[in-house]
């Protein structure tokens, strides 16, 4: 975790000028805050992770902690320049701040005080940024020397030259991928939180000059005014105790505006009296790295196969593939118990036993999630999402563009990846037939929890880490045929008929669209429609809208038609499934038209929400649902796949609409790509900063000692309590944090905490899925005669 970042930081500044003491924290970034602040950046240490076939708490923590007592003090430090007489005989800075957290975590606990996890030795290793108040504002090109005395490890003396256009600050914040010329609107923001000192004060800031500098000539090529955008204490949220005034910056913010430059080439911000950004691309397909790192991630989140060269560095042995791992010929079985009868997530193992008639043979080709290997039907909403995003801009998408195995073979590669869960649907549901097993439905429960655990077993009974190709001691159940799950099977199945004339399979999508909506028409059980809020009739209306796009048969149109008798003009789609079925009716733009109206009305209304109302509350301008709470990836994941279902509506009827949409698509996009706290991207392996550790054990596992790219952690959770109980629960880090925790703006509370599914997990379609659809709809069109050269149609 820590050489990447070193490098990066030390890259920015000279070397030490003598060594410091031994057993004190690194310093590892010194860069300009502004011109008044010099920020320092400590690294305590790290932590030395348990590996494939260890126990999980083998671990090791190496730290050498800061000593905060003299970090704080003014006496500590001395800045000195030769060529400034302010400094010429060195100065102290006038105060000093901090903020520090824990930013890796050891997976153990040495014992238990009154139900508390309690460790008796190191179990993480902090960061610290001190920030230094100087007596009077550096110039620009002048070099100065910060002297730190013993409390680097590294070093006693730092040199930093103050000149805009190459020196970093933290402050300035910009999508670190870059901008499409033709996006609306294109803003840099200056802001910073600095823990016990507060937010930076950017009124100094307001009105001076801004620069967008070419970073290979050094010319600035467009100059503006800094404008401030909104306050510290706006308020972000409804949920104001997620976050301190329900605010997730908590600073003031000031704007950089170059909506109007278009130019293609690589950049940065500068801005007078701070610094630069980090340099980024103006560039057609400025987001094609992102939607193929995150449409390969599920790729490499597929379960059955084994992922090899050249499709990956990243290999691994099929996993849970009755035919191809060995070990687990037999493991795969059956139950006619339905998900929803199963009482818990894992089931009863001896009542899904009794309800087993035996062994599935060729039934393999689920989606993994990060901490566990099963699947779920909610899985289904990755295939729903790439086929509606296709279908809104088809020719942005092309063949052997992700390098999975299926590329070349004449379908686009989004297509592909769409298909891969409908393909494991028609697998079991032709195996249970041939069986007599089942009569036309699939249930998309798989797990194995009531058989065993994730983890392995040594001979000596040890718990050890493992992968999930060697999970081969337990039962893997799949749940009995349900209509939530073949509904939703159905309409993939009828999207996958429209878009591929001819499947390279061999499949039949419309006759397996056509049965399986059938069957579940005609298994759905008394109670069924009452279940989970109703929520059947929100894949039902899928599968009928998607048929009826398919058929234009009347009974269909019928039958959504009765679904979403619920929808008014008014009313919000915010629901993971509500806006499926209006989407592909709408969409698709043939039938009753009083239903087109009214789910249109809808569509939009939400989109106006999304990607107007909430953007104007948010100083980063970034959009989704105002109510949604601090989780699942709220900080982390663009969720606005509903915004992006109103502006491939709005852009035939409403351009101006439209273009206040689009606008806010590529802003909210900038917030998840750079423009957050953080100054990173939330994709791992992608762009110059990125979450360095995650909870994903094949990717603990995988002997490459780092994640392979395109994964989003949920990030950033509101706090339950103060003190968690091991550093698997959500709160553990919290006492590591100063200034107290509850201070800490939302969007900063990312510790790194791997052993943390609440925080550092993923599942493929909260994060993934939802983030390879909306990177992917704004990639350049992709068709031979434009592909990345040419600006998107919009």
């Amino acid at each position: 975790m820590r050489a990447p970042r070193l490098m990066t930081a030390l890259a920015l500044i000279s070397a030490a000028l003598a060594v410091g003491p031994v057993g004190a924290s690194d310093l590892v970034g010194v860069q300009p805050l502004t011109d008044a602040i010099v920020m320092l950046h400590f690294d305590d240490g790290y932590v030395i992770h348990h590996k494939r076939g260890e126990p999980r708490s083998q671990e090791q923590v190496v730290v050498n902690p800061l000593d905060v007592a003299a970090a704080t003090k003014l006496a500590t430090y001395a800045v000195v320049c030769a060529d400034d007489p302010a400094y010429g005989s060195g100065r102290q800075p006038v105060r000093v701040g901090r903020k520090s957290k824990g930013t890796e975590f050891a997976w153990f606990v040495d014992t238990w005080v009154n139900n508390r996890a309690v460790n008796t030795r190191p179990d993480h290793a902090k960061e610290h940024w001190i920030y230094l108040q100087l007596p009077s504002p550096m110039k620009a090109g002048k070099t100065y020397v910060i002297r730190t005395g013993s409390l680097a490890a590294n070093g006693r003396e730092w040199k930093l030259t103050f000149d805009i256009a190459k020196a970093r600050s933290e402050a300035v914040h910009v999508n670190t991928l870059g901008y499409a010329p033709t996006a609306p609107a294109k803003y840099a923001y200056v802001y910073h939180w600095m823990g016990d000192q507060g937010g930076l004060d950017v009124k100094p800031v307001v009105g001076r000059s801004f620069h967008l500098v070419d970073v290979k000539t050094g010319r600035r090529v467009l100059s503006g005014k800094v404008a401030f955008r909104m306050p510290a204490n706006q308020q972000e949220t409804y949920h104001l105790s997620d976050t301190p005034n329900g605010n997730f910056l908590g600073a003031d913010v000031a704007e950089c505006d170059f909506s109007s430059f278009t130019k293609p080439g690589r950049y940065v911000v500068a801005v007078e009296g701070v610094g630069c950004s980090w340099p980024f691309r103006i560039a057609a397909d400025v987001y094609r790295p992102a939607y193929v790192a995150t449409a390969r991630a599920l790729y490499h989140n597929r379960s059955g196969i084994a992922l090899t060269r050249p499709y990956t560095e990243f290999e691994r042995p099929a996993p849970h593939n009755p035919k191809l791992t060995p070990g687990f010929a037999g493991k795969l079985r059956y139950t006619r118990i339905r998900w929803t009868e199963w009482g818990s997530e894992g089931g009863d193992a001896a009542k899904l036993m009794a309800e087993s008639p035996g062994e599935l043979n060729d039934t393999w080709g689920w989606y993994q999630d990060a901490g566990d290997w099963d699947s779920y039907e909610t899985h289904m909403r990755i295939p729903q999402e790439l086929l509606l995003v296709y279908s809104m801009a088809p020719g942005y998408f092309r063949d052997g563009e992700l390098n999975i195995p299926e590329s070349g073979n004449g379908v686009p590669d989004i297509l592909d990846e769409a298909a891969w869960l409908p393909r494991f649907c028609h697998r079991l549901r032709h195996e249970l037939l041939a069986k007599g097993w089942g009569t036309g439905g699939v249930g998309l429960r798989v797990a194995g929890d009531a058989f065993g655990t994730d983890e392995g077993t040594t001979t000596d009974g040890r718990k050890v880490g493992r992968g999930s190709w060697e999970d081969t001691d337990r039962i893997y159940m799949v749940s009995g045929e349900d209509p939530w799950s073949t509904f939703r099977y159905a309409g993939t199945a009828a999207n996958l008929a429209r878009f591929i004339k001819r499947d390279p399979e061999g499949v039949d999508w419309a006759r397996e669209a056509r049965e399986s909506y059938a069957w579940a028409q005609t298994h759905t059980r008394p109670g069924d429609e009452e279940k989970d809020e109703g929520r059947l009739r929100y894949a039902r209306a899928y599968a009928a809208a998607s048929l009826f796009a398919l058929t234009g048969e009347a009974a269909y149109e019928e039958q959504l038609r009765q679904d979403t008798a619920w929808i008014e003009p008014t009313t919000f789609l915010w629901g993971e499934q509500h806006c499926y079925a209006p989407a592909v009716y709408v969409l698709h733009g043939k039938g009753d038209q009083a239903l087109q109206a009214r789910l249109r009305a809808s569509l939009l209304r939400t989109a106006d929400e999304t990607l107007i109302t909430t953007p104007s509350k948010r100083a980063l301008r970034w959009g989704g649902n105002f109510s949604m709470p601090m989780l699942i990836g709220q900080q982390t994941t663009p969720l606005i796949f509903d915004g992006v279902i109103g502006y491939a509506i709005a852009r035939k009827h409403d351009p101006e609409r439209a273009k206040k949409y689009l606008a806010a698509l590529y802003t909210t996009c900038d917030y998840f790509l750079g423009t957050n706290a953080l100054n990173q991207t939330w994709i791992t392996g992608v762009g110059p900063r990125y979450p360095s550790e995650v909870f994903h054990m094949d990717a603990w596992y995988n002997g490459k000692g780092r994640y392979h790219p395109g994964l989003i952690p949920y990030g950033p959770w509101r706090k339950v309590r103060d003190e968690g109980q091991g550093p698997w629960d959500l709160d553990w880090a919290n006492p590591t944090a100063y200034p107290h925790i509850d201070r800490w703006p939302g969007n900063e509370r990312w510790f790194s905490n791997r052993c943390c599914p609440m925080t550092s997990e993923f599942t493929v379609h909260q994060n993934i899925s939802p983030a390879a659809a909306i990177y992917g709809f704004l990639c350049a069109d992709a068709s031979p005669t434009s592909r990345a050269a040419t600006p998107p149609k919009r």
